[in-house]
């Protein structure tokens, strides 16, 4: 026996005379009145329940279809999570397979009353189902990027767009205006060397480190600039007519020459040291730098609006365009192969987790696919043009038209 299944054994039997346990003070608690709610999510699964102030409450789940608080011992894989309070947090499951989960109570050290109703759930990627966010404008959001402020330390999602619009949250849900970004219609965001950047028309370039204060810095162009990405300490930024320009502070930035002059739409860094820009009549760039360029090959006339890239067991690349366009890479960029998107909306955005990928569009268009090559279509629930997106922390939040914002968990 390794030794990773000895402590998971003793684990267990401790866990096990705790559950039994009788004698010292306390006893045997009814189970909650209302039985449990247990919420799937991306490798994980929420559990609430109404909770009695005087009462220790303990989670039994199990990778089965059906568990009790007198049977968990002898489900393989079964687990037993001592004194939690509503709602718990259920991590490290794996998507597709079938999940039981039920709790118990005690007062004091008394031993486990009866569990509630087993209920079981399967963990799925965010994406599927969507809830519509408060609209605190009509102006249209462009882009959304997520990172620390440094007026509290707290980390935010943070979306901006015409006018200079922009709005923060803590949790994706709940978004409150923030100062505008001065003098530009803003089409990306990122945030990237200790400092948010915001980039639009006509070559405005702004950076803040709290989101209440911006400084604009001077990019020497007046071409729109559409989009932008960062290794950590190099940042790029692409635009209208080839335009490109890098950083490696966020604050000053230098004009990098491009092998093209059509609009540049969307950029993407991955760890394997490989960055990729598309744009225009199916323009496609690959860099091993940030700062020399390379042409290649796309197979495609379509505009292609974004890039992203999956890292799993290795890297893939995406990129999204006009009427549904995907291409799809396995070799750093070199060669790209054409997929069915299941959609002819233009895909304007497109992000990746480790489960997935996800791209929006036109007409509140949402399409997912776990590799890049089978994708599904979704119902947004909207049909206003959604422009960005961001997944990560098991959620989606996507934003458009006429201040759209939508969420996915």
């Amino acid at each position: 026996m390794s030794l990773s299944s000895v402590r998971q054994a003793l684990a267990a039997l401790l866990v096990a005379v705790l559950v039994s346990a009788c004698g010292g003070s306390g006893g045997s608690a009814p189970p909650p009145s209302a039985g449990i709610t247990v919420t799937p999510g991306d490798g994980k699964a929420t559990v609430t329940w109404q909770m009695d102030p005087n009462v220790k409450y303990w989670v039994f789940y199990a990778p089965s279809t059906s568990i009790s608080t007198t049977n968990w011992l002898n489900v393989p894989g079964a687990q037993a999570v001592m004194n939690v309070t509503s709602p718990y947090v259920v991590s490290g499951l794996a998507n597709g397979y079938t999940y039981s989960f039920t709790v118990n109570g005690r007062t004091g050290d008394g031993p486990g009353g009866p569990g509630t109703p087993s209920t079981s759930i399967v963990p799925r990627p965010a994406g599927g189902n969507w809830t519509a966010l408060a609209t605190l404008s009509s102006n249209t959001l462009r882009t959304i990027t997520y990172g620390t402020n440094s007026a509290d330390s707290l980390n935010y999602y943070f979306t901006a767009g015409d006018g200079g619009a922009a709005y923060k949250s803590t949790n994706g849900l709940t978004f409150t205006a923030v100062a505008s970004v001065p003098n530009t219609n803003v089409n990306a965001a990122l945030y990237t060397l200790s400092r948010f950047v915001a980039v639009g028309t006509a070559g405005t370039l702004y950076t803040s480190t709290d989101l209440a204060n911006w400084s604009a810095s001077n990019t020497g162009t007046s071409q729109n600039l559409n989009a932008l990405t960062s290794n950590g300490s190099f940042a790029v930024v692409v635009g209208d007519k080839g335009t490109a320009l890098g950083s490696a502070d966020g604050v000053t930035w230098s004009a990098i020459t491009m092998p093209t002059t059509q609009n540049l739409y969307g950029i993407t860094y991955s760890t394997s040291g490989v960055w990729v820009a598309v744009g225009a009549g199916g323009t496609l760039l690959t860099s091993s730098d940030g700062t020399n360029w390379t042409n290649v090959s796309s197979g495609t006339t379509a505009d292609l609006y974004a890039t992203s890239v999956q890292t799993l067991n290795s890297y893939v690349f995406v990129a999204t365009g006009a009427n549904g366009t995907i291409l799809r890479s396995t070799d750093k960029g070199v060669t790209w192969t054409g997929q069915v998107s299941n959609t002819t909306a233009n895909l304007l955005a497109v992000g990746s987790t480790v489960s997935q990928f996800l791209a929006t569009g036109t007409n509140g268009a949402v399409v997912t696919s776990p590799d890049g090559i089978t994708w599904t279509a979704r119902n947004s629930g909207t049909s206003a043009t959604l422009n960005a997106v961001i997944g990560g922390l098991g959620q989606y939040v996507a934003v458009g038209q006429n201040g759209t914002m939508i969420n996915s968990q």
